[in-house]
């Protein structure tokens, strides 16, 4: 050794087998190599190890977005996961070029590294997660090792969201939503509010599958991969039998899902805001649309239901993940705390079992609210929609 040795060279010639030639920074690793290849030949075998040197990153990400296009790989959110591993691909040249047998650890941790002063670590999270699982085929289509995605700890942050719907942000909202370019917006987000469903499966939602007599929608591809059945409450009922196109069948809410997110974008909705001499309304700008479903869950709990009940309604699967969509609100949590502090004073007797109730907001009263209210929306909106719904 003359301190100029830079890499291992392997050359292996076997009468009947093809000649393999391969350069190795690691010594262990060229060994392990040739052992490799004289069992193949040993054996029979005209296995080809050199497919991890010629294969790169690139290979990987191009035979899952081929895959998607093709139709052979059916997975939920493919159209957005068909964009982001494009963008993936196009934004990470050299990550692209790099060879499968040179795709380690460090190489993928250094580009997190980069993802992440660009993104939120969630969004690093969801593309480490789309990723693992190729690489995990890759280990077997192009004979690696193991994969580089392993071992890796991906980051991850907390993002539970406390929002709340507020005292007449509802009504705030509605009003704006109401001046959106679609009028099938406002209808479709009052259902969202009501019914506690996803976004996706509300676009989802066919007219064959609507039973009128049970109140119910079956949603045979819910996000957890399991049937289930919407819960539809009396308002949420209304607005579908208000909605057209039952005679044609198909999509319930005929909108797309560009349309409802965009709906909430807050340049938009400021501008609208202005043209109606409204100001205020741009008080409704940091609520997503999801936070519908985490509304119609927490109101749930507040009307004092259990958690099975929750679970049945929402189509959660395990508790743990039901009550990170529970949002309490502090100040009825404080006047129920003090509420049983008197009844302990005033001598509750437990043992003959005696019940009480408490509530720190009438219930029904707010059922009366949200249908009044309700009422304007499909008002205002259907005659957009469908004239001869109100008629």
């Amino acid at each position: 050794m003359d301190g100029r040795l830079t890499s291992y060279q392997v050359k292996i010639r076997r009468k009947g087998f093809p000649s393999q030639t391969v350069s190795f920074d690691d010594l262990e690793e060229a060994k392990r190599f040739v052992r490799q290849v004289l069992s193949d030949h040993d054996r029979g075998h005209k296995v080809d190890r050199l497919v991890s040197h010629r294969k790169t990153v690139a290979d990987v990400i191009d035979a899952a977005i081929t895959a998607i296009e093709n139709g052979t790989r059916k997975i939920k959110g493919a159209k957005e996961e068909l964009y982001r591993l494009k963008a993936i691909k196009r934004n990470y040249p050299v990550l692209m070029s790099t060879p499968l047998s040179d795709a380690t650890e460090d190489i993928f941790e250094d580009w997190i590294e980069d993802r992440l002063e660009t993104v939120k670590p969630n969004t690093v999270l969801r593309d480490f997660t789309m990723l693992k699982p190729l690489f995990a085929k890759a280990v077997r289509t192009y004979d690696l090792r193991r994969s580089p995605l392993e071992y890796i700890k991906p980051p991850r942050e907390i993002d539970e969201r406390p929002r709340r719907l507020l005292e007449k942000e509802e009504e705030l909202l509605f009003a704006e939503l109401h001046a959106a370019d679609d009028p099938i917006v406002p209808l479709a987000a009052q259902f969202a509010l009501d019914s506690g469903c996803r976004r996706s499966e509300q676009l989802r939602v066919q007219w064959r599958d609507y039973d009128a007599e049970a109140g119910t929608i079956w949603l045979a591809d819910a996000k957890n991969g399991r049937g289930r059945y919407l819960i539809l409450s009396q308002l949420a009922q209304d607005i579908v039998e208000a909605l057209p196109g039952r005679q044609d069948g198909g999509a319930i809410f005929k909108c797309t899902g560009s349309k409802l997110k965009k709906a909430f974008e807050y340049a938009r909705a400021a501008k609208r805001a202005k043209a109606l001499g409204r100001p205020d309304l741009g008080s409704v700008r940091t609520l997503r649309w999801h936070d519908f479903r985490h509304e119609a869950v927490s109101r749930c709990f507040d009307a004092g239901w259990t958690s099975e009940l929750v679970m049945d309604f929402s189509g959660h699967v395990d508790i743990k993940s039901l009550l990170r969509y529970r949002k309490p609100k502090v100040d009825e949590t404080v006047a129920r705390l003090r509420t049983l502090e008197r009844m302990g004073q005033e001598g509750f007797d437990a043992e003959e079992g005696e019940a009480f109730s408490i509530s720190t907001k009438s219930i029904p009263a707010r059922q009366v609210h949200r249908a009044e209210h309700l009422a304007w929306v499909l008002d205002a909106a259907l005659l957009d929609v469908h004239p001869k719904a109100i008629a």
